[in-house]
């Protein structure tokens, strides 16, 4: 059997953006990586991440215990040690393969592997799939928590913090003009043109696939939680504040939320002549969007102004109407507010001319625990 990553570490392998993994173990002479860096910034880049990064170090000083596991884990170090600071989580089929060491630890499961429940990285080494990886984490997670995990996954961005040196390395390619599109994967550039967290890359998997995965897969611990999370993700969001307006506005009130669940992530809108004429477009995307007629945009520059697709909010707005879709413009930190937010709730409520109850105690209780759990750092998620 080969070594599998899994858990919290598949999770950040998911996240970790094509050219970074390719920075660590492409050959040399790849197209990508030669028509990006020289050969001496390769090296050096290289050089740096078995030296600084601490996973890498953690694995040069290890104890050389003898077995498979660890082996593969010391080789392919450089590339874990690039969205994992350890120890790492590896699967384990019986309970005797549970031998935790300073740089491994492991994740039990002993039921058989659904068909497609893992992914090759190299010869000795695979992964488990988004919807392995999420079954895992959903038996250690609270619900929203895992609502939180699947969103990213099923979504159209990853969040991704770069260690140096490989952030000073992305940066200089951007800085060129040649940081490759790898498999869909690009950046969303912050003012200045700088890298920052997140990246747009097409979705890894869908609430389809994860029910799929539910219904092939033997376990019990974290099923409920599983099942539940399916029920509630919504699939297509662009970034982290999209899934939290997401979650906060269709929640129902009982677990904390504003109860307007009917809404689709990045609808396509075709527009008619007129307002193809105003957009200069043949459609608009709308981030949250009810079929009512409403689109709620996430103002966030750090993505929306990178994107090819960009609009002006007049633009927008203008074309919209037109289709007679109207738009309430949502900053984050109208949504960071609770006060603020509960303006912004009863602004959705009038232009999809629904009535607005004020929350009981109780709802108001489940209000204040989602947002303590939806509010995190959002890198951090698997174990934050």
């Amino acid at each position: 059997m080969d070594t599998t990553l899994c858990a919290s570490t598949a999770y950040q392998y998911w996240r970790t953006p094509p050219i970074v993994k390719l920075l660590a173990t492409g050959q040399e002479d790849d197209y990508l990586l030669k028509n990006c860096l020289t050969e001496a910034e390769l090296t050096a880049a290289r050089t740096e991440i078995v030296e600084r990064l601490s996973f890498s170090r953690a694995c040069s000083v290890a104890r050389r215990t003898q077995g498979q596991d660890l082996r593969v884990v010391r080789e392919s170090s450089p590339l874990i040690s690039l969205f994992d600071d350890g120890p790492v989580e590896l699967l384990a089929r019986t309970p005797e393969q549970r031998h935790t060491t300073s740089i491994t630890r492991y994740a039990l499961w002993k039921s058989p592997l659904p068909v497609g429940s893992v992914k090759g990285i190299t010869y000795d080494l695979e992964v488990t799939s988004p919807a392995f990886t999420l079954v895992q984490l959903a038996s250690r997670s609270p619900l929203t928590r895992a609502v939180m995990l699947a969103s990213e996954l099923c979504g159209g961005y990853a969040v991704y913090r770069a260690p140096q040196p490989v952030s000073s390395l992305l940066q200089r390619m951007v800085d060129r003009g040649k940081l490759p599109t790898i498999e869909g994967w690009r950046p969303c550039l912050n003012a200045g043109n700088k890298l920052g967290e997140l990246w747009s890359r097409p979705p890894l998997t869908t609430p389809n696939e994860l029910e799929d995965f539910l219904a092939q897969a033997d376990f019990v611990r974290g099923r409920k939680t599983f099942r539940d999370a399916i029920g509630l993700v919504k699939p297509l969001a662009a970034s982290p504040f999209e899934t939290q307006a997401g979650i906060l506005l269709g929640f129902s009130r009982r677990r904390g939320g504003e109860g307007f669940g009917d809404f689709t992530f990045n609808e396509k809108v075709e527009l008619t002549s007129d307002a193809k004429l105003l957009a200069q477009r043949q459609c608009c995307y709308c981030d949250l969007f009810w079929p009512g007629g409403l689109d709620v945009e996430c103002q966030s520059a750090a993505f929306h102004d990178n994107e090819p697709s960009f609009l002006s909010d007049s633009d927008r707005i203008a074309a919209l109407s037109l289709e007679g879709v109207a738009v309430l413009p949502l900053t984050y930190a109208q949504l960071n507010s609770p006060s603020r937010f509960a303006a912004f709730s009863g602004a959705v409520a009038r232009a999809l001319k629904r009535p607005q109850r004020d929350k009981t105690a109780a709802q108001e209780a489940a209000a204040r625990k989602l947002r303590g759990e939806l509010f995190v750092d959002w890198w951090k998620l698997p174990i934050g």
